[in-house]
């Protein structure tokens, strides 16, 4: 995953912290759909109209109304246990515990949640050919209107256990602009597993001021209650971010979860350190450049794909 920058990360990090939480104070959806169109057209005169889908699509009118949509089986039975094996050794980091790193056969009793280090997911198989995917790119630059930019990967274990994380297991919005995230089961998913639920057309409220937690009664008062995401492994859900959802804390087994998230621009909340790729596989390098390190002799290729 990320590393979130810190205040005390200089005069840089503090300018893109000032601009995170300025963006922030803009609660209008309106004037947010504005910015976005202004954002889009300024992409293009700096990099090209072939950045721009020409077709939406149904998936995308899908997300639009719903906030989420549901994909089946994105990954096939055989390709997730392909990454399950690849993984099992690799140390994997409580990055919201006490930070010490652990395999996932030894794993602590307190462990709640163990998210891999970026080198890890980057590398691990069908990852970046997934999240390079052209299907996955087309809802993403239809949703957003350009070609997206992956601005986090990640790949996370949720433990059964008492107690929830604060952040991710309470119903919660994230406030990147311009941002879907593509959430893929790895690990069969039921009720007693921690399904990630997501409340329809929440995306389309006006935006909170400060970051906050929403309690289960106030969401079923407020909004009807929420979709419960089960599946077998390599079942996906794309989400806009904007919307409330949460990664119910599991109750009987473990869930591996994999993480895309596509924007329009970097998240100004991330520090970003690329990593390098050691497949041979090419990528865009504008789509990947915050999560793949260029390679000494990168092979020739458009500057923007067409999603």
């Amino acid at each position: 995953m990320q590393k979130y920058l810190s205040i005390r990360g200089g005069s840089r990090a503090q300018l893109k912290l000032l601009g995170y939480y300025a963006q922030r104070v803009c609660t209008s959806r309106r004037l947010r759909r504005a910015t976005t169109r202004a954002l889009v057209a300024g992409l293009g005169a700096l990099h090209g109209q072939d950045g721009r889908p020409r077709e939406p699509g149904p998936r995308v009118a899908i997300l639009r109304a719903q906030g989420y949509l549901r994909i089946e089986r994105l990954l096939t039975p055989s390709q997730c246990a392909e990454m399950l094996a690849w993984l099992r050794p690799r140390p994997m980091i409580a990055a919201r515990g006490n930070g010490a790193a652990f395999a996932l056969d030894a794993a602590p009793a307190e462990a709640r949640i163990g998210d891999y280090p970026l080198e890890t997911v980057v590398n691990c198989p069908h990852v970046l050919d997934l999240a390079n995917h052209p299907d996955m790119l087309a809802l993403a630059g239809g949703y957003l209107g350009y070609t997206p930019v992956i601005t986090l990967m990640g790949l996370r274990w949720s433990f059964p256990g008492a107690g929830a994380d604060a952040d991710v297991q309470h119903f919660h919005r994230d406030v990147e602009p311009g941002s879907i995230k593509l959430l893929v089961y790895l690990t069969d998913v039921d009720e007693a597993s921690g399904p990630h639920r997501y409340v329809p057309r929440s995306h389309l409220d006006r935006m909170p001021l400060r970051m906050q937690r929403y309690a289960d009664h106030d969401v079923a008062r407020r909004h009807g209650g929420s979709v419960s995401i089960t599946g077998p492994a390599g079942t996906a859900i794309a989400i806009d971010n904007k919307g409330i959802h949460k990664g119910v804390p599991p109750q009987a087994r473990p869930r591996l979860l994999l993480v895309i998230q596509y924007s329009l621009l970097p998240c100004l909340m991330y520090e970003y350190g690329p990593v390098a790729y050691h497949g041979r596989a090419r990528f865009s390098a504008y789509t990947n450049r915050l999560m793949v390190a260029p390679r000494h002799a990168p092979a020739p290729e458009a500057a923007l794909p067409t999603p």
